[in-house]
């Protein structure tokens, strides 16, 4: 049986030393501790978190949320407005959200200090605040990811044990679409199961579902982790139900059992994500949907960084999923979103090469931008 208590938090925001290259937050905000949709691969479960490995019956309920989050937010000088993003580790619309209200909380103090939001969720109740979620698109920038790992309702019952059907998913989004001055929405394929989420014909038909809907964009992780106390849940849960499968995860992730304690591969083999990621990019591309978010762009000194930054890190993505070289590329991205200056106010300078990683190609690569602005649009 699910118990909900509250608990206060010293912090309630949490900024990161690097934006998501793929969500394009720069902060986090769970508005609960535990989740009881109950996923079965949840990455939630693994030690880093400290959390208990049936965290979907004990769910916590951050007291005070939104007052705090006023606080914090009226009282700071460093806290630039930026993307943040409202539930990571924990689903900020899972039931406990229909009684408590913490992830509209959220959204009424972001929307006043004017923060752009970007929303992930396996839940439809996100469409209860589609008039706030408008409302912060209207003045910045918002967008709300649907995690839909399969069509299958026997599949995602047994993975996501709680979590509203994926047909109830779909619908979130095609009403959402339907709304009147809507945000980015799309979906997640993340992750993606081997052996039970990932067969080609199962993908082609799940996002030629997501277009339909009206998605935006999908974006896909082949490597689904196992890690530590995540993969011996995992593989408990996998052995109960799919036993012939368990063979074929030792295959791919060449995990050890030692006095109970699990050892191997934290993603599948590099092959097999080379496999998966160009199928995708081969389906998506053939069905017409975007596989990567087109991210916030502040109107201050940030904005030419964010607009060089995001080509940089959209390019690294594409050769990252093609199994190309890309870490140069990702880093000089994510160091020159970074900088405390314009990045205009830098090349004026004569500074571009003093920026890490961008040397060489990367660095013509950049002045060609910066030189023809509306090659940055």
């Amino acid at each position: 049986m699910v118990q909900f208590r509250e608990e206060t938090f010293k912090s309630v925001i949490n900024k990161k030393k690097f934006i998501d290259s793929w969500f394009w937050d720069r902060y986090s905000i769970n508005p609960y501790r535990g989740c009881s949709f109950g996923c079965i691969y949840c990455d939630a479960r693994s030690d880093k978190y400290q959390s208990p490995l049936d965290f979907e019956n004990d769910i916590i309920i951050k007291k005070d949320i939104g007052i705090q989050l006023e606080n914090r937010l009226a009282k700071a000088r460093t806290l630039l407005p930026d993307v943040v993003g409202v539930g990571g580790v924990t689903d900020c619309y899972q039931p406990a959200e229909r009684k408590h209200k913490n992830t509209r909380r959220v959204l009424e103090v972001l929307h006043k200090h004017k923060f752009p939001v970007h929303l992930v969720t396996k839940s439809d109740l996100f469409i209860r605040d589609l008039d706030l979620i408008q409302a912060i698109q209207a003045d910045t920038w918002a967008a709300v990811s649907v995690t839909i790992t399969t069509l299958d309702e026997e599949i995602s019952r047994f993975l996501e044990v709680r979590s509203p059907t994926p047909k109830k998913r779909l619908q979130a989004i095609t009403k959402a679409k339907r709304s009147t001055g809507s945000p980015q929405v799309g979906a997640l394929l993340i992750p993606i199961v081997p052996f039970l989420t990932d067969k080609p014909r199962e993908v082609e038909n799940l996002v030629m579902a997501l277009k339909d809907a009206g998605a935006d964009y999908l974006l896909f992780g082949a490597g689904m982790s196992m890690r530590d106390s995540q993969a011996l849940w995992f593989l408990q849960h996998l052995n109960q139900r799919f036993p012939a499968l368990i063979d074929s995860y030792q295959k791919l992730y060449s995990f050890k059992y030692n006095r109970g304690l699990y050892t191997g591969r934290n993603g599948p083999t590099i092959e097999y994500q080379h496999r998966i990621n160009q199928m995708l990019l081969e389906v998506c591309d053939r069905v017409g949907i975007q596989v990567r978010i087109k991210r916030h762009i502040p109107d201050d000194y940030r904005k030419d960084n964010y607009l060089v930054a995001e080509k940089l890190l959209n390019t690294a993505y594409l050769r990252q999923v093609e199994g190309k070289p890309h870490t140069d590329l990702f880093w000089a991205g994510q160091n020159i979103q970074n900088l405390k200056l314009s990045i205009q106010e830098v090349s004026q300078q004569g500074n571009l090469s003093s920026i890490n990683n961008v040397q060489g190609e990367i660095l013509k690569q950049v002045e060609k931008l910066l030189e023809a602005p509306e090659n940055l649009n």
